[in-house]
């Protein structure tokens, strides 16, 4: 196995994400352009965010503070909410290999049409193609077990990416954004501000993008022009009536003090992963560039919690021995 340095391993990983919205497309027809946003946002923080960190001061001691009194925290978000989310994901993953098993049998037996539908939006839409009076009592009986299962799982699945979005948005969003705005500072030349020492609120880093990038730019693409669904979205993780699912519509509903906002289960899915790449590239790669640059005990520490983040099971990724900076 080849030796690999901290700086090294969250590069890698940094660009693994490229990887992740290739799958998104092979997936689901629907996430088409899922692979492009994503070669967008690796882009981005190439171009202008890594760079200014292992050649201006200024940034590198943001990205030092941000290895140094922040990243526990993102650790910390992705250790609890992605472990759930794996687990969730896994078990989605099992019930579509069940739902399209069954189908198959099924069409066998002229018991199914599926004619005209490219792709079902959640599993247990398919129900709805089964032709019951040709299935055995015993196949009945298995069919709705599957339905029951699969409609159980959809609303534990929508809860726990709600979660998912409070928790990264709140807390890994404006951890990287500490980073993000002193590079796009620099960048344009804009002066520093005392707020640019202090970890700002989401809306804060919103408000400031809206005035700083252009419409064009992906992360005011992102965030910006989707500043509604992400403030709902992380309010109503804390309302008290929480989310409301209407299956029959796809539809999601999400309280927000005296408004209420409505979409489709696709966007929500769609939007927590769009947040989710922009988390995880930003995180690995801020932590590449800083580590490239220190190389010293804190690059050493931080690639040791980092490695507490993966699942028990996790078996995706290279292998490698990691060789530490040294400290002589």
């Amino acid at each position: 196995m080849k030796s690999i340095q901290p700086h090294q391993l969250f590069r890698f990983d940094f660009d693994q994400i490229l990887e992740e919205g290739k799958r998104q497309e092979e997936i689901d027809v629907a996430n088409k352009g899922e692979f492009a946003l994503v070669e967008y946002l690796h882009h981005f923080f190439s171009i202008e965010v890594l760079p200014l960190i292992l050649t201006n001061d200024w940034v590198f001691e943001g990205a030092k503070t941000f290895a140094s009194e922040y990243v526990d925290d993102c650790f910390h978000n992705l250790r609890l909410s992605g472990d759930e989310i794996y687990k969730t994901q896994q078990k989605l993953v099992k019930i579509k290999e069940l739902v399209s098993e069954f189908l198959a049998r099924a069409k066998l037996v002229d018991a199914v049409s599926l004619d005209g539908i490219a792709r079902l939006t959640k599993s247990s839409d398919f129900i709805n193609f089964v032709h019951f009076d040709k299935l055995e009592p015993r196949v009945q009986r298995f069919a709705l077990q599957l339905f029951d299962k699969a409609k159980d799982h959809e609303e534990l699945q929508l809860r726990v990416v709600l979660r998912g979005i409070k928790d990264s948005y709140e807390l890994t969003f404006t951890r990287i954004m500490f980073v993000v705005r002193r590079a796009l500072k620099v960048k344009d030349g804009l002066p520093e501000t005392e707020s640019d020492s202090s970890l700002l609120s989401p809306s804060d880093y919103i408000d400031w993008l809206h005035h700083h990038t252009d419409q064009s730019h992906i992360v005011n693409k992102l965030f910006v022009q989707e500043k509604e669904f992400y403030r709902v979205s992380r309010n109503a993780g804390n309302h008290h009536l929480g989310l409301k699912w209407i299956p029959q519509k796809d539809e999601i509903t999400l309280p927000d003090r005296n408004q209420v906002l409505s979409v489709h289960v696709d966007d929500f899915h769609k939007r927590f992963r769009y947040l989710i790449h922009f988390c995880e590239l930003g995180v690995r790669g801020v932590l590449s560039a800083f580590c490239e640059k220190d190389r010293g005990e804190l690059s050493n520490k931080i690639v040791k919690n980092y490695t507490k983040t993966f699942p028990e099971n996790w078996t995706q990724g290279e292998q490698g021995i990691m060789e530490f900076y040294s400290l002589q």
